[in-house]
């Protein structure tokens, strides 16, 4: 039997901040998607899903509780953030302003209320199975090869 690799602290903090950097990069692509297709585009939890887990496996976290607890967080984060960017898209394109000025006119309690008046239940249970989804991902155990 082989002994299991020690995780430097270092290499799972920057497992850490990668995986956050990608969902919110995942929040930022969906929101592009969606705002260039004229759709909400729901699905793309599970593509945000499946990156942030192979960020977080990749990165020391595979097997383990607290990976799997990140990564539900960070879908979540992905899925949240999307929503927020959708919401200032919509307003600005019904007021004909830019997106960098939107929030700064509109304020955070005007953005969320139209988060939370955009989001549907359709929308709030896929983002739930996405983050059963990726925290199956990261929980899983990979295959070892045999000893030969």
């Amino acid at each position: 039997m082989t002994e299991p690799q020690r995780r430097s602290r270092l290499g799972l903090w920057l497992g850490v901040a990668t995986a956050l950097m990608c969902a919110l990069a995942g929040g930022a692509v969906w929101t592009v998607l969606a705002l260039r297709t004229g759709r909400d585009a729901p699905w793309f939890a599970f593509v945000c899903a499946v990156v942030i887990a192979w960020a977080l496996r990749a990165n020391g976290f595979s097997g383990t509780r607290i990976g799997a607890g990140l990564a539900a967080l960070f879908t979540a984060l992905a899925w949240a953030y999307a929503q927020c960017l959708l919401a200032i898209g919509d307003v600005a394109q019904a007021l004909g302003l830019p997106l960098r000025d939107t929030l700064l006119r509109i304020g955070a309690d005007f953005a969320l209320a139209v988060v939370r008046g955009r989001i549907s239940p359709w929308q709030t249970a896929t983002c739930v199975v996405a983050m059963m989804v990726t925290a199956w991902l990261v929980l899983r155990r990979t295959r070892r090869a045999s000893a030969r």
